[in-house]
Parts: C-alpha cells; sequence; structure tokens
C-alpha cells in the first residue's frame, strides 16, 4: 500500500525584526547626540572656560601674564599654560641699578595680579596696586622710570622699602607710600618717612589683625615690624 507524504512546507519568509530597527535607531540617536553634546561643550569651554590674568614676582620685580582652558564650574584645567613676559620698563631699570636686588634663579614666587575666567569681570588682587603705579605714564614717558633716573638717591632709599612691602604681600600700603616719595627731595628725609609711616600702618595693621581675632598673623607682622626697627636702629648707629 503506497502512500503519499506532502511536501515539506517552505519557512515563512524572515522579515526585519523589530529589535534591530529599534536598536539602530537607538545608535543614530546615541551619536547624534553625542556630537550635539560635544559641539555645545566646545562652545561653553571656548566662551566660559577661557582662563586669563597676570602675576607678579616679588623678588624678581617681574611680571608675567598666564592664560588656558578650563571646563567651567570645576575649574579643570584641559590646556596647558601659556605665559608671557610683561615686566614694566621701571622694574627692568630697578634691577639693574640694584635698586632692587633679586635672588640667584628663576623666580619661585608669584603673587595673583589680576584674574578673568571667561565672561566673569576682571578681578584685581592687591599686586594690581604696584603694578599700576609702574605702568604710570605722563606725556608719553613711564613717571616713575623718570623720576628715578632723576633722584637716583631717592630711589635707591625707595625702592628697596617697596620691594620688603611686596616679599611680604603689605601692597595696600605702597600707594600712599609712593605718593609721599614724590614730594620730598631728600634720602635722608625720604628714609625717616618711610620708617616713621610703616611704624604707623604696621601698628595699625596689628590692631586690625587682633581684633578681628588674627593673632597668628598678627605675631607675623610684629616680628616683621621689630626686624625692621633693628635695621633702622643699626643704620643710624653706623651713619651717627
Amino acid at each position: 500500500m503506497s502512500s503519499s507524504e506532502s511536501p515539506p512546507s517552505s519557512p515563512p519568509a524572515s522579515r526585519p525584526s523589530p529589535r534591530r530597527q529599534i536598536s539602530a535607531s537607538q545608535i543614530w540617536i546615541c551619536v547624534i547626540s553625542t556630537v550635539a553634546l560635544g559641539v555645545l561643550l566646545l562652545i561653553v569651554i571656548r566662551t566660559m572656560g577661557y582662563v586669563e590674568g597676570e602675576e607678579f614676582s616679588p623678588t624678581h620685580f617681574r611680571s608675567r601674564t598666564f592664560s588656558f582652558y578650563e571646563i567651567p564650574l570645576i575649574h579643570w584645567q584641559i590646556t596647558p599654560i601659556q605665559r608671557e613676559s610683561t615686566t614694566p620698563p621701571a622694574a627692568l631699570l630697578f634691577t639693574q641699578k640694584n635698586w632692587v636686588s633679586p635672588p640667584p634663579g628663576d623666580p619661585v614666587d608669584w603673587h595673583l595680579v589680576s584674574l578673568q575666567r571667561g565672561m566673569e569681570e576682571t578681578y584685581n588682587a592687591d599686586a594690581s596696586l604696584l603694578l599700576t603705579q609702574l605702568r604710570l605714564r605722563a606725556n608719553g614717558t613711564g613717571v616713575w622710570r623718570k623720576w628715578s633716573q632723576d633722584h637716583p638717591g631717592l630711589a635707591g632709599a625707595l625702592w628697596p622699602a617697596v620691594a620688603k612691602l611686596a616679599d611680604r604681600e603689605l601692597y595696600i600700603l605702597m600707594p600712599r607710600l609712593l605718593e609721599m616719595a614724590r614730594q620730598i627731595d631728600s634720602p635722608p628725609a625720604l628714609q625717616s618717612t618711610i620708617s616713621n609711616y610703616l611704624t604707623q600702618e604696621y601698628a595699625s595693621l596689628i590692631r586690625d589683625m587682633r581684633a578681628a581675632g588674627q593673632n597668628e598673623l598678627a605675631d607675623a607682622l610684629s616680628a616683621e615690624a621689630a626686624e625692621d626697627e633693628n635695621i633702622s636702629t643699626q643704620s643710624a648707629a653706623e651713619h651717627s
């Protein structure tokens, strides 16, 4: 007895898997989102992540600018720091004439002069009080460079005192000191004026620091004032 067998049915035609289509769409969305996010991040960094400023070496009387890019908000630096010298001609003259005597080697300590992040306003630190004076010009000429060349004896008394204040970060005392110096025409008189002025200002600063509970800083100022007084006493004894 013969039997007929029906041929096996062919498998249904394969259709695109919905899962594959969804995965491909997700990949394209992810790629587009990543590119868009990268472009947005680049724009943010270019507009808000640029940092620039200036700093001053109190030991060498040198200044320089610095700039770099960072990720905003978290202040994560992402490019190397670029620096460029901006030392005023007056400061160069002071070191050439030995009115300021830099120690051997390159500067180590740098004090902030100014800082700007992105579109924020520029922040001017205390050291800007000195740099502004060193760059002061009148009739196209540097005021303090010319004054120092015209009055080398006065310059020899003034700039060592200014350098000492800069090293101690007491820039706040400089504008008044420089103003007084231009009104005096005798080196001994200027030396005496500087000594008296700093004695008064140190006493005032020490009182303010103690009133604010900053006893450690007040003690440091007292030690500096005592050191200056000893140097002044020894100098007076040598010239008597």
